[in-house]
């Protein structure tokens, strides 16, 4: 009825570390309102995907519960065969392709890095392949081309593991 085929929201909630609130003040302070904002959407069936930088991991059981469908980006500060394990019958990822270290990394080690995260976030399914943010300019061409590579060669493989 209303058209969307996914409902989008961002706030930044994580740090490198862990998130931004204590879980009690999430819970009390946050939470309400999110779950407000998301309810017309929920009702209505519609897939939420919430953007938040930084590790949120956390707050998860609590963003699912809220009808939390679609985690972008997924973060490698976040331990993502911990986050598949627990969270995958849950949540699509989307990201999840460590962005931070590419700078530094050579064209092999880039695409061990692509693979290792498709193979570990892909498996089963529930899973959109990207960055975990943006590929900035100091990265290496050959970084940048190594990614898309090794995209179109695991993409095929996704579906089998």
């Amino acid at each position: 009825e209303l058209g969307f085929k996914v409902a989008h929201f961002g706030d930044d909630l994580g740090t490198q570390t862990g998130g931004l609130f204590s879980e009690s003040n999430f819970k009390k302070i946050y939470l309400p309102r999110l779950k407000k904002l998301w309810e017309v959407y929920v009702d209505a069936g519609i897939p939420v995907m919430m953007h938040s930088c930084g590790n949120v991991i956390d707050y998860l059981p609590y963003l699912i519960d809220a009808g939390l469908k679609i985690l972008e980006p997924t973060q490698p500060c976040m331990d993502l065969k911990y986050l598949k394990k627990e969270y995958g019958k849950d949540l699509i990822f989307f990201g999840g392709i460590d962005t931070q270290h590419l700078p530094f990394l050579t064209a092999k080690e880039t695409r061990d890095l692509v693979r290792k995260t498709i193979r570990i976030l892909g498996k089963g399914g529930g899973y959109i392949i990207a960055p975990s943010q943006e590929i900035m300019n100091d990265v290496p061409i050959e970084n940048v081309k190594a990614i898309v590579e090794t995209i179109r060669e695991e993409r095929e493989n996704v579906l089998n593991l």
